[in-house]
């Protein structure tokens, strides 16, 4: 982790925050009491999702995976992340690939004008932890964009046709 990203990580949720603080004095001078109840709601389930992966038991995992949702808001990226605690330990040796994967899924909707969603999910598998990415993605062109990078980490990387790309973290060695 680099002290900078972690600083750019922190100003982007203070602004977040202040800007949840902001959207909701503004209704409340309007005296929009319902919408401010919905938007607090959902401002609270995204602070509570972020919470969550950061609490997943993946450090390395969850530190890309909030890197990447703090990229991809420019981007028109909307990025959801549901996984469960890994049941024992698992090698995270891939932050390059995070990194050349993250950064070609945003360069594909970057300058689209389009929002894109892109749904990650994580569990236990035999030998390790899946950790699958899915979406409507040119997964071909994402697929080239990290190929060196996954090879020589020697990560096991496997694309799900159309679909998406899942990869799979080993289990630490007991």
């Amino acid at each position: 982790m680099e002290l900078e990203e972690a600083l750019q990580l922190l100003r982007a949720q203070y602004h977040d925050f202040l800007n949840c603080l902001q959207v909701v004095s503004g209704m409340a001078e309007l005296g929009r009491v319902e919408q401010i109840k919905d938007y607090v709601r959902r401002a609270a389930d995204e602070f509570e999702a972020r919470g969550r992966l950061a609490k997943v038991g993946l450090p390395a995992v969850a530190w890309a995976l909030l890197l990447l949702r703090m990229e991809a808001v420019p981007a028109g990226l909307k990025v959801s992340c549901a996984l469960e605690r890994p049941d024992r330990g698992i090698e995270v040796e891939a932050s390059a690939v995070f990194r050349a994967l993250h950064a070609a899924l945003i360069a594909a909707v970057s300058g689209t004008g389009r929002d894109s969603a892109l749904n990650i999910t994580g569990k236990n598998v035999s030998g390790g932890y899946a950790l699958t990415y899915a979406g409507i993605f040119d997964w071909e062109m994402l697929k080239q964009a990290v190929a060196a990078t996954a090879e020589a980490s020697a990560l096991n990387i496997e694309f799900t046709g159309e679909n998406g790309i899942t990869l799979l973290l080993p289990a630490a060695e007991a």
